[in-house]
């Protein structure tokens, strides 16, 4: 395995580096974000609460948007998300200053 510093030399699109978090959540929160991640597309409920983290960011601190969260978008482009998608999406998020769930987004494109 190439280490992430080596192919981000190489990389149009660097990642950052990830560390792990450890979270203690009730059976019912697991079961109910499961059945969320499935409905939505995810493979993991991994993916849906770090997508639920960047909401409350974007929407608890101005400073913050999506634009700037590079393993994120790269994500979604190798899930074959269009960049023109991917562009509005930030460009909503940001601007409005509020959050849209993943599904209002997908009913837009």
């Amino acid at each position: 395995m190439i280490p992430v510093r080596i192919k981000n030399k190489f990389s149009d699109y660097p990642q950052k580096i990830m560390r792990p978090v450890s979270i203690r959540l009730s059976e019912e929160m697991i079961e109910l974000l499961t059945a969320t991640a499935s409905e939505l597309g995810f493979k993991r409920i991994q993916g849906l609460i770090r997508l639920y983290i960047r909401q409350g960011l974007d929407r608890d601190h101005q400073d913050y948007t999506l634009a700037y969260d590079e393993v994120f978008i790269e994500t979604l482009r190798k899930k074959g998300v269009s960049q023109r998608i991917i562009d509005e999406a930030i460009v909503v998020t940001h601007n409005n200053n509020i959050t849209h769930s993943l599904s209002e987004l997908q009913e837009n494109k």
